[in-house]
């Protein structure tokens, strides 16, 4: 008779607390995914602009173009960071290694990682960071 193979977790983080945030985690990508699409809509539809002058695109247009896809740029960079550190923060679940600083290598705590799930630092490492960045 085979034994199921038990799912190795961080040791500081009660099972209860390591599954909620991991819902945490996937919702937050699922969320990200869905505006990340509506975003991708938005920026790529055409400005409905009205005829204002007898160029073909009026000098103001082109600069709400060019600010529509930078703005959109940002977001993407934005939305591939987040999604990235949240798929991170989930094979580390899945590795049992979920809430350990990758600074220092201590425990972070779990009011930090119920505030941000996909923390790769304990505070007083992401300020150290913050810092040097």
């Amino acid at each position: 008779m085979a034994q199921k193979k038990k799912k190795k977790t961080s040791c500081h983080i009660a099972e209860k607390d390591l599954r909620r945030l991991e819902q945490a985690l996937l919702n937050e990508k699922q969320r990200i995914l869905r505006q990340g699409n509506f975003t991708r809509q938005v920026m790529d539809t055409p400005a409905n602009t009205g005829d204002l002058s007898s160029h073909r695109t009026h000098i103001a247009d082109q600069g709400t173009e060019n600010f529509q896809r930078e703005l959109a740029s940002q977001l993407r960079s934005i939305e591939s960071r987040s999604l990235r550190d949240i798929d991170d923060a989930l094979n580390k679940i899945a590795n049992g290694t979920y809430g350990i600083c990758e600074m220092c290598g201590e425990p972070i705590p779990l009011a930090r990682l119920e505030a941000v799930p996909a923390a790769r630092f304990c505070m007083k490492c992401a300020q150290k960071e913050k810092k040097e960045a």
